[in-house]
């Protein structure tokens, strides 16, 4: 059995907090089938709402899909997943610090850039 969850009924057009996926948590527990979370008619959603929608997919054996996921909805979910794919390689370690002792040396400095 299929179960379509349409996101903004669910939660609103405008997600922004982590603590809202908990709503889906809450919707797709117990079911046994497939459930698709439906993303139409969703304008914005929060890079720690995608991660925690990410971390849902992965709990359910993957059984959970996302569909109409289009605009900024589609780029964040692209951004965690590739955040947490590809990890960040820092080419060096070593980091100069600068030491200003009065806002007129900071200032004096920035504006050399």
């Amino acid at each position: 059995m299929r179960r379509i969850i349409k996101i903004s009924e669910l939660i609103g057009a405008d997600i922004r907090f982590r603590k809202n996926a908990d709503y889906i948590r809450n919707s797709i527990a117990g079911c046994a089938g497939k459930v698709e979370l439906d993303f139409d008619s969703v304008k914005f959603i929060s890079r720690t709402f995608v991660d925690e929608v990410y971390t849902i997919v992965k709990e359910n054996n993957d059984n959970v899909t996302l569909i109409n996921m289009e605009g900024i909805v589609g780029s964040m979910m692209s951004v965690v997943s590739d955040s947490r794919t590809h990890k960040r390689v820092r080419k060096t370690e070593s980091v100069n610090m600068k030491e200003f002792s009065d806002m007129e040396s900071l200032s004096a400095y920035l504006s050399t850039f």
